[in-house]
């Protein structure tokens, strides 16, 4: 999670770098159907795709890397994840406000510290199967 001035390309690199070097490499990534992770258009090729394979530059990238991509496609799949986002931003906002909080630099700061409290608060350990 970082703040960016618009949601692109660049912006889930940089994020996504991030993630690789605080998490380690993931075996996939988990994602709604958004233009910078796949193609959502049938008329032409995008600027931002790899015509050799219809890839984006983001798909490329995590094939690259060895990163299985998946897409949110049932609605309850979309809702968890939009459920989250909502919780997130909602608590977040809040937190921020709090903590006097009031610019991207400072927020990128926070958002670490906030990730930790809310994961150790509310994340749910899958049960082995």
């Amino acid at each position: 999670m970082e703040f960016a001035q618009s949601e692109s390309t660049n912006a889930y690199f940089l994020a996504t770098r991030h993630s690789l070097i605080r998490n380690g490499k993931p075996i996939a990534f988990y994602s709604d159907k958004h233009g910078v992770f796949r193609v959502n258009t049938t008329k032409g090729k995008s600027a931002a795709t790899d015509d050799s394979n219809g890839l984006t530059q983001f798909g490329r990238a995590m094939s690259e890397l060895a990163i299985e991509t998946i897409f949110a496609n049932s609605p309850e799949a979309k809702g968890r994840v939009e459920k989250v986002n909502q919780t997130l931003q909602d608590r977040l906002v809040k937190e921020m406000r709090l903590k006097g909080i009031c610019s991207m630099a400072e927020g990128n700061i926070y958002l670490p510290e906030f990730m930790e409290d809310f994961n150790r608060r509310f994340a749910v350990i899958p049960e082995a199967q």
